[in-house]
């Protein structure tokens, strides 16, 4: 005995829908769900067969299988959450006063503006995420001489 084909039953609308979304150049998930729903409405694929086409793991599949069970190929496309998490240095409040400081020279370098967070935010964040934000506000980080920064801003690399 062999294992059982997996099913959707998609509606015609939901099928012309799938194979717009195929199509589209825009979402590149939407693309990969819609194409996951006309494979799995053939009927001609186990469970295991479609992760292998799809390149995804099985337990993906049983989890976008809940998904169109509860929804259709709405329920399918649609995101809970938002991808990643909102990180905390985002707020509004914490924005200005984190770039009011940087224009006042604040702080010397990553480290420093690492401590400070901690210390009167209670947010713990690598240098590596400092410089994130830096780059996001045009902002060259603190500590670097002005020399190493023109070079930068001209696209050259210094070595150190």
């Amino acid at each position: 005995m062999g294992r059982r084909r997996t099913r959707l039953q998609l509606s015609e609308a939901e099928q012309d829908e799938a194979r717009r979304l195929c199509r589209s150049r825009a979402d590149a998930r939407e693309r990969e769900r819609a194409r996951f729903a006309l494979e799995a409405a053939t009927g001609k694929y186990t469970l295991e067969e479609l992760a292998g086409r799809l390149g995804r793991s099985r337990s993906t599949l049983e989890n976008w299988l809940v998904k169109f069970a509860a929804g259709g190929l709405a329920g399918l496309l649609e995101r809970n959450t938002a991808p990643g998490l909102a990180s905390p240095i985002g707020s509004e409040r914490l924005q200005r006063q984190l770039q009011g400081g940087l224009r006042a020279g604040r702080w010397r370098s990553a480290a420093h503006l690492a401590a400070w967070l901690e210390e009167e935010h209670g947010i713990r964040r690598s240098r590596k995420s400092i410089y994130y934000w830096f780059g996001k506000w045009g902002t060259p980080p603190p500590g670097r001489g002005v020399a190493q920064q023109r070079e930068e801003a001209a696209g050259r690399r210094t070595i150190p």
